[in-house]
């Protein structure tokens, strides 16, 4: 602080200037409040807004001229278990929140659809090198790879795998592991979002 008499270095006193830091705390004080406030009330209208919502899709019984919808649909499904085939691991998947499986995951309705994966292994032998192989197989055709995945020898996953495609109703997706391996049930997942 100044001493009585003294001048500050920009040649006002010392006491205007502290006045005027207090003013700035002050506004700076109320900029932060209002700032909150304004969170706040998202956040309680993002939470009722929510409540209110329902997560079901109805489907209207007259027709309706277009079908693509304008809203994003998130579907997620767990690793359930494996299916041993002679040298190859079919994953088992299914919904979050239902009982049933299966190494299938069955495509609703047509559109463009995001599918994300990412495959963790319990354990690893050392020096194998896993591939990890998402079919598509259309009703009716021949089944096609949407995407491949590896884990190496010094990873334990294949990471967050990824792509875009457009896929029609009844299309069948299956994840391959080759060689079989042992999957981390917690850190395996495979999801579509559909936009």
């Amino acid at each position: 602080m100044c001493e009585s008499g003294k001048q500050c270095p920009e040649g006002e006193s010392c006491g205007a200037r502290v006045d005027q830091l207090k003013r700035l705390i002050w506004l700076l004080m109320i900029w932060v409040s209002i700032l909150s406030l304004g969170l706040g009330a998202s956040i309680a209208l993002h939470i009722i807004l929510r409540q209110g919502s329902s997560t079901t899709v109805t489907i209207p019984s007259k027709p309706v001229e277009s079908t693509a919808s304008t809203r994003s649909q998130l579907t997620s499904y767990v690793f359930d278990r494996n299916i041993n085939q002679q040298h190859e691991l079919k994953l088992q998947w299914r919904k979050r929140d239902e009982d049933q499986g299966d190494t299938a995951v069955k495509i609703e309705e047509d559109g463009n659809y995001f599918l994300f994966l990412r495959v963790t292994l319990q354990s690893q032998n050392k020096g194998v090198n896993y591939t990890v192989t998402v079919i598509k197989t259309p009703e009716g055709n021949n089944p096609t790879n949407i995407t491949v995945g590896h884990i190496n020898a010094t990873e334990n996953s294949t990471g967050f795998i990824g792509i875009g495609a457009r896929l029609s109703k009844d299309t069948l997706i299956n994840v391959i592991c080759n060689p079989k391996a042992n999957f981390d049930v917690d850190n395996t997942y495979l999801g579509l979002i559909k936009f």
